[in-house]
């Protein structure tokens, strides 16, 4: 008896590992505002095709569950893409908590221009970006973003981008991004559930620019012009 009950605790823990270790990775992946075209590969070696985070498009990744984390109580899925000339280059990785997820050490550019409107933004550029949600709330952030936009926009001088270094303010992920004259301030924060308020403020005189200013939804403000747009990523 003792030894029939040995063999099926046996044949359940090893029935339980396979499943595990052939886990499809759409499991883990598709869910909670994620999706995808496609999805193939196990949790430990997979790949996804046209990925979606709610509306931001990241395209296809490599995709795999790192071992050590799942002992922490954590799910870490690094991902990863080779630099091309229309996908440029993901590496990082996103972790889910039982109190929240994060976003760590990602270098990656997404295409954004549908968050800004009418704002002609181009890119999201993350360097060594890092962020963690727990509770609802923005416990640490790092590294650097830049948001690109094309020359000769009137009224704007953004030729090397804008620049800012997340950090967490209020319970909220607050990137403040600066243009290189610093006439130029877009304030970006985000909220655990992926709504965003991006506030944009043109200092100086823009007298000459007032028109086309108003006509693009900037208002005239003390110091300048100001636009805020909101919406969920």
């Amino acid at each position: 008896m003792i030894r029939r009950r040995s063999l099926l605790i046996g044949a359940a823990v090893l029935l339980f590992a396979a499943l595990i270790l052939f886990m499809p990775l759409r499991v883990a992946v598709v869910g909670d505002g994620v999706t995808a075209r496609k999805v193939e590969g196990i949790l430990w070696d997979g790949s996804i095709r046209d990925l979606r985070v709610g509306r931001l498009a990241i395209g296809d990744v490599n995709a795999r569950l790192k071992f050590w984390p799942l002992f922490l109580g954590r799910a870490q899925i690094s991902l990863s893409r080779g630099d091309a000339q229309f996908a440029p280059g993901i590496d990082g990785s996103v972790t889910r908590r039982p109190s929240g997820f994060s976003i760590d050490n990602m270098r990656a550019s997404f295409p954004v221009g549908q968050f800004f409107a009418p704002l002609p933004a181009q890119n999201i550029e993350l360097q060594d970006f890092s962020v963690r949600f727990g509770a609802g709330r923005c416990l640490t952030a790092d590294g650097s973003v830049r948001l690109t936009l094309p020359g000769g926009i009137p009224g704007f001088d953004v030729a090397n981008g804008m620049l800012g270094k997340p950090v967490c303010n209020g319970g909220d992920l607050l990137v403040p991004l600066r243009s290189q004259s610093a006439m130029e301030r877009i304030d970006i924060r985000v909220k655990a559930d992926g709504s965003y308020t991006a506030t944009i403020f043109l200092s100086g005189d823009r007298l000459d620019q007032s028109v086309a200013l108003g006509l693009a939804g900037f208002r005239a403000v003390a110091g300048g012009q100001r636009m805020v747009l909101r919406g969920r990523l």
